[in-house]
C-alpha cells in the first residue's frame, strides 16, 4: 500500500507554481518544492521500497528527473503527478536492483569454501534417497519445515491437517530421516 499524505490548499498551489519555475531553471524553486514535498515523497518511496536507503535513492532519482521533465508538467496535480515520477523510479530501481543480484555462481557450486564437492553430493544423494522412503505427505511437511522455512502453523494452515498433527508427522518423519542416514 502507497500512502499518499495530503497537501494544503495552498501547498497545492504553490506547488503548481513552482514546477513551471523549475522547468525555467529557478533552483529556489526547486529548493521550494522539495521543502513541500521531500518528506512526503521519501514516505512513498519507502513504502514501495521497504528500504530507507533504497527510498533515498529513489527521492534524489525523483528529483534529478523533475529537473529534466519539469517542462512536460501540464498543469493539474502537481503533487499526484511527482508522486507518479517517485512510484516509477522505485519500481524501476527495483527491477534494476534484482537483476544485479542475480546469481552468485560460488554460492550454487561451493566453489569457495573448499569444502569436498564428492562428499557434499554423496551426502546430498543420501538425502534425496532416504527423503524418498518417507511418504508423499511426511516429504512435503520436511520439505515446507527445512527448505521453505514453513512453520508448523503455516504448514497446518497450508494443509488443512491440524497443528499437532503436523507436528507428530515432522517428528516421526525427523525420526525415519535419522534412521535412514545412520
Amino acid at each position: 500500500m502507497i500512502l499518499f499524505v495530503l497537501l494544503s490548499e495552498a501547498e497545492k498551489d504553490t506547488l503548481n507554481y513552482m514546477i513551471p519555475l523549475v522547468a525555467a531553471g529557478d533552483e529556489r524553486a526547486l529548493a521550494t518544492v522539495y521543502n513541500i514535498t521531500g518528506g512526503r515523497l521519501l514516505s512513498v518511496a519507502i513504502g514501495i521500497t521497504r528500504d530507507i536507503h533504497l527510498a533515498e535513492d529513489v527521492l534524489s532519482e525523483s528529483f534529478i528527473k523533475l529537473v529534466r521533465h519539469a517542462h512536460q508538467f501540464a498543469g493539474g496535480n502537481g503533487y499526484a503527478w511527482l508522486c507518479t515520477i517517485v512510484k516509477n523510479t522505485a519500481l524501476n530501481l527495483i527491477k534494476s536492483e534484482n537483476k544485479k543480484r542475480g546469481t552468485d555462481i560460488d554460492g550454487i557450486f561451493s566453489l569457495s569454501d573448499g569444502r569436498d564437492m564428492a562428499r557434499i553430493s554423496t551426502d546430498a544423494l543420501a538425502v534425496e534417497e532416504a527423503l524418498k522412503r518417507l511418504t508423499a505427505q511426511e516429504r512435503l511437511f520436511i520439505w515446507l519445515k527445512y527448505f521453505n522455512d514453513y512453520t508448523v502453523r503455516e504448514i497446518a494452515e497450508e494443509s488443512g491437517v491440524s497443528k499437532s498433527s503436523v507436528q507428530d508427522i515432522i517428528k516421526r518423519a525427523e525420526g525415519k530421516l535419522r534412521e535412514f542416514l545412520a
